[in-house]
């Protein structure tokens, strides 16, 4: 089949799939995704001055590991002369030949051998990527071992950025950096991915950690290399067992582009459908990380983002409370009541909170929650939404407590459960749900980023039928936050955290519960599977006014008096991206930034 043939089949069955319109408004996303205007900017404005300028030798060693196999001369070429060239000098580059059938390849991987910092090794017969890498690394005597592919290429400074890092934090086990992609021609770099620092979420929904990276080798020879069954996805398998061994304190993140993954034919990086065994090797992966750690969970292939994804059990004798703040809003509620009993695999008990409804809407809300068998507590007293869900929370019978807006309604079955299992892991903190206007189709909560200007939705307002960076709106991310609109938190946990801030009555009081968790080391999480819609603010109306504008920035401050060390800090959202913006853009310069706007 012609490379056009093939493109067009791939779109077709995209067609087929997701239905003509999204499809088109993805290519045109992905397109204006590209910007690459805008990281063209960045690399000659931004990139240069972020890199560290220490002296080219240090104490640490790195090796660089290499599995070759029939291989572009050209691409192999450039791959080795991105490690030779490198500022840092103190490594070695050690090239695994798993027996190329083209004697041009081993030509050229003699020739390297001309330079003491590289080690050759022939193998006798053709084992794979994991069984080549294994014997690059069975040979290497770095302090650190690195991985890339041979047709891929290192920012010059790649090695040196990881030294600096080392010096730093040198008791990191795991370092891994951003990266882009390279056209096949080597002429145009695009598609930066500007990572997170360290989330386990995350990773358990996708290998984001990928390239470049390092992992101790003391480390990786206790966790045995890499494993020829998971070929494919064998990387992925390899940090999911280190990040087992090590703490998250010791995996560290570089947040620059040391890696180019060059995106050839036939390559993941350009077409995700060149390699389905690497799906089902990830899927067999999380399986077995799942009985590792002792988590009862599913994994299953989603078509719709080319990810395994994982909902973890609930355990028959866990029960959940749902607590929701209400007044003067009887049919509201009852509507998002409603939604909850569709939830048929879930029989939470709720809880009403009312601060103070007239009688006629107290009589009706008395009504139905005395036939549904829900507990209505009445206490009359200003808003504030903190008082009603701690008032809640000390009513609550469950060992989950989900915390939810009368103006919410669910309308993905299984959202509850999926909530649940995932409140129930040991490293998560709040659960967030995406939200929806009532359109459906736009997105109102995605996660809370804290960026300069303060708490603020990503992605808001954007349409939820595109992808958006890197599936932010498809896979599970973590998050430093997650609104209070829709916010599961084991009760434990949150009796941990202190509850919610009655100092805070009305704005970043679920922000301020998230920060507490984060700080006691727990990890808040959105799972975009769980969906709800939200009419916002319906219930005390919009926040327009001045006078609740000047609530809202008191509010802010007291955050962040309450929490110093995040004021302008988010280690889920990465600095190279626009610091006030929520639909992770580039970050330029403000020179740059306003230029952008005068060209339109």
């Amino acid at each position: 089949m012609s490379d056009f043939s093939s493109k067009m089949k791939r779109r077709l069955d995209k067609v087929r799939r997701y239905g003509f319109l999204p499809v088109v408004k993805q290519y045109l996303h992905r397109k204006l995704y590209g910007r690459t205007l805008e990281y063209r900017r960045y690399m000659k404005e931004v990139e240069p001055s972020l890199w560290d300028q220490r002296e080219s030798k240090g104490s640490v060693m790195f090796s660089v590991c290499v599995p070759v196999y029939n291989c572009r001369i050209n691409e192999l070429k450039e791959c080795v002369s991105s490690v030779l060239s490198q500022s840092y000098q103190n490594f070695e580059l050690i090239l695994s030949d798993d027996c190329s059938t083209d004697m041009a390849v081993k030509r050229k991987l003699s020739e390297f051998k001309k330079d003491q910092r590289v080690k050759l090794i022939f193998r006798e017969e053709n084992g794979g990527i994991s069984r080549a890498t294994n014997d690059a690394i069975a040979a290497a005597v770095g302090d650190f071992v690195c991985f890339m592919d041979c047709d891929d290429v290192l920012s010059p400074h790649a090695l040196m950025e990881f030294f600096a890092y080392l010096s730093d934090h040198p008791d990191t086990d795991l370092l891994y950096s951003d990266e882009d992609k390279l056209t096949e021609d080597s002429k145009r770099r695009y598609e930066p991915f500007f990572k997170p620092d360290w989330s386990p979420d995350t990773f358990m929904s996708l290998n984001y950690v990928n390239h470049f990276s390092a992992v101790r080798r003391s480390l990786l020879n206790e966790v045995g290399g890499l494993r020829p069954q998971f070929d494919g996805a064998q990387d992925y398998d390899l940090y999911m067992r280190v990040s087992e061994k090590t703490s998250p304190e010791k995996i560290g993140h570089v947040p620059k582009v040391l890696y180019h993954w060059r995106a050839t034919k036939g390559s993941t990086a350009q077409d995700p459908n060149a390699k389905l065994y690497v799906f089902d090797a990830a899927k067999k992966l999380k399986e077995e990380a799942l009985v590792r750690q002792g988590i009862k969970g599913k994994a299953y292939f989603s078509p719709e983002t080319y990810q395994v994804r994982v909902v973890y059990d609930v355990p028959a004798e866990k029960k959940l409370s749902v607590i929701i703040p209400s007044k003067d809003n009887p049919s509201v509620l009852k509507s998002c009541i409603d939604s909850l009993a569709e939830e048929d695999i879930v029989s939470p008990e709720i809880i009403i909170v009312d601060n103070g409804s007239g009688d006629s809407a107290r009589q009706e809300i008395e009504a139905f929650t005395k036939e549904k068998g829900i507990k209505y507590i009445f206490g009359s007293y200003p808003f504030n939404f903190s008082k009603m869900c701690n008032i809640g929370a000390s009513e609550a019978s469950g060992d989950l407590l989900l915390f939810l807006n009368d103006d919410t309604e669910l309308i993905e079955k299984g959202t509850l459960k999926k909530m649940m299992g995932q409140a129930l892991q040991e490293r998560s903190g709040a659960v967030g749900a995406k939200l929806l206007y009532p359109d459906r189709k736009r997105l109102q909560h995605c996660g809370i980023l804290n960026l300069e200007i303060g708490p603020s939705h990503a992605l808001i307002g954007q349409s939820d039928e595109v992808h958006h960076y890197f599936d932010r709106n498809r896979v599970d991310y973590d998050f430093l936050a997650v609104t209070g609109a829709c916010l599961m938190v084991e009760k434990k946990k949150f009796e941990i955290a202190g509850g919610f801030d009655e100092d805070l009555p009305v704005a970043y009081n679920d922000v301020d519960l998230c920060f507490k968790l984060f700080e006691k080391g727990y990890y808040n999480v959105l799972r975009t599977d769980a969906i709800f819609i939200h009419h916002e603010s319906l219930s005390r109306g919009s926040d327009e006014t001045s006078e609740k504008t000047e609530r809202r920035e008191n509010e802010l401050e007291k955050l962040y008096e309450k929490h110093p060390a995040l004021r302008g800090r988010d280690p889920f959202y990465n600095n190279n991206l626009i610091k006030n913006g929520v639909d992770f853009q580039i970050g330029l310069p403000a020179d740059l930034m306003a230029k952008k706007s005068r060209e339109g």
